[in-house]
């Protein structure tokens, strides 16, 4: 019989590999949350970056458990719903001047987008939680 010694390694890997993930699943999102509606007048298609968001949010599912994970669909509901108002706002208007949202629909763009960064942040938290990171954690917003 062969007896494997737990060493640890195994857990370090996994905590490498959480460390790497959950900050691409943060700057995924964040990335997403930020996209624009309309760049000067054409349509933004929002699948390419709502992809890369749900591919780097399963590939760290794997590592987690039920209460991040249950984090993890949070924030990918919040994305898919801002990428359903963005289809819908690109449908029935045209860009405002700028490529600004037009004003009768900017409501119902801020709350999904407020959505996801409150479902973003809540991951964040999360994350530091199960990687054991102390102290406060304020998100930064690069410019656009």
């Amino acid at each position: 019989m062969d007896l494997v010694r737990d060493d640890g390694a195994d857990r370090y890997v996994v905590l490498q590999r959480k460390g790497q993930l959950f900050p691409a699943v943060y700057s995924a999102a964040h990335r997403f949350c930020r996209l624009p509606v309309w760049k000067d007048r054409d349509a933004v298609d929002p699948s390419p970056v709502l992809d890369s968001l749900e591919d780097v949010a399963m590939q760290a599912a794997f590592f987690c458990g039920v209460g991040l994970n249950a984090s993890l669909e949070r924030l990918l509901t919040a994305a898919r719903a801002v990428a359903d108002t963005v289809r819908t706002i690109q449908a029935s208007s045209r860009p405002g001047l700028g490529g600004n949202v037009d004003e009768r629909l900017r409501p119902d763009d801020g709350a999904v987008r407020r959505r996801l960064d409150h479902a973003i942040t809540a991951f964040v938290e999360s994350a530091r939680a199960d990687l054991r990171i102390d102290g406060s954690w304020l998100p930064v917003h690069p410019a656009s």
